[in-house]
């Protein structure tokens, strides 16, 4: 089988990965692109979910104790913009 690619920007990310050693050859490094991510089609909704709401989780843990000491009466924008130069 003969694949050309005509992109010149995944021509060069091809030739930079393969410049690193990792990859033997662009077979080598399809193989394991391929083989090591599963499309979309291949990734149930409930697997879906499931990744989501381990990341909201997290994201959760990560704001406890977080708390904003702002002026009262201050807006959360105003409070976001202390010290920016317009």
């Amino acid at each position: 089988m003969t694949i050309e690619i005509h992109n010149t920007e995944l021509v060069s990310i091809l030739q930079q990965r393969l410049r690193t050693g990792r990859f033997a050859s662009v077979e080598e490094m399809l193989l394991e692109t391929f083989k090591g991510t599963p499309s979309l089609t291949e990734v149930s909704i409930e697997d879906r979910k499931a990744k989501a709401f381990e990341a909201a989780s997290r994201i959760r843990e990560l704001r406890k104790g977080v708390t904003l000491e702002r002026p009262e009466g201050m807006s959360l924008r105003d409070f976001a913009h202390i010290g920016h130069r317009y």
